[in-house]
């Protein structure tokens, strides 16, 4: 079953980029994706999703770092270049913004400042709390991955860099479940873990067009079942997916309605 309020999926980890490690901050990040259902959003969080980071120096010298965004895949709609959304002129689409250092930029900035007096110097051996990242769905649904890259100024290669991807469905609503004859559905993957071949059932309603897809830890879609009808199940073989945590996302007419989570093993 969906989550009822925004939650966020595995536990706090660290992540070492590989190349000149010896070069490069690390990112200490508690999540990779985050699982929001717009109905709670909006009702609970005023629309709007934030994810804090830590950057730490585990150098021997000092390093002075700006930040840069980048879009990895969007909803549409996106409103980018960030326009204002006025009552007499309503935009649609979502949007983001950040905060790095002593500034929280605008919605849509790109990167950081490369003002000297706006980088975040990080002697060795210490950490850097003001990283977060907001994300605004805007009523709009889907899988939405940004990467946000920690690194000197001109030298995004010298940093680190990290993703993180949002899922955003329509409702937490109970009546989601499969077996519900009103709506197209899927159930939990089974047997969680999967170790060969697992599977997924689901129901799609007369007239919806449905895709199952399946996405890894980085939100990167590995692979997509369409053409689904009727009831029936989907086989799911670990060997076709990354190892570790996985995500199955059921598309209706192209917009994600529900997501389950499941573990692949080797």
């Amino acid at each position: 079953m969906f989550y009822t309020k925004l939650k966020s999926i595995i536990l706090a980890s660290t992540f070492l980029l590989v190349g000149a490690i010896a070069a490069q901050p690390t990112i200490i990040a508690p999540s990779d994706t985050i699982f929001a259902a717009l109905d709670t959003l909006n009702e609970l969080h005023s629309g709007e999703i934030s994810v804090h980071w830590d950057v730490l120096n585990e150098l021997d010298s000092e390093q002075i770092l700006m930040c840069t965004r980048s879009f990895i895949d969007t909803v549409s709609p996106y409103n980018y270049p960030y326009v204002q959304s006025l009552p007499e002129n309503p935009v649609e689409g979502a949007y983001e913004k950040f905060c790095w250092g002593p500034l929280c930029y605008n919605y849509g900035t790109d990167a950081s400042s490369s003002n000297a007096s706006l980088l975040v110097n990080l002697q060795s051996g210490a950490t850097d709390t003001t990283f977060i990242a907001y994300y605004y769905p805007h009523n709009v649904l889907g899988t939405t991955t940004f990467e946000y890259c920690f690194h000197p100024v001109g030298d995004i290669d010298a940093g680190s860099c990290h993703q993180i991807t949002y899922v955003v469905t329509a409702t937490s609503a109970i009546e989601n479940e499969p077996g519900n004859l009103d709506i197209s559905s899927i159930g939990t993957v089974y047997p969680n873990p999967i170790e060969g071949t697992g599977w997924l059932d689901y129901h799609i309603r007369t007239g919806d067009v449905c895709d199952l897809v399946f996405r890894g830890l980085a939100g990167k879609e590995i692979m997509r079942e369409s053409g689904l009808v009727l009831s029936g199940k989907v086989a799911i073989h670990s060997e076709k997916l990354t190892q570790g945590l996985c995500f199955c996302t059921l598309e209706i007419n192209g917009i994600a309605v529900r997501t389950e989570r499941f573990v692949v093993v080797r």
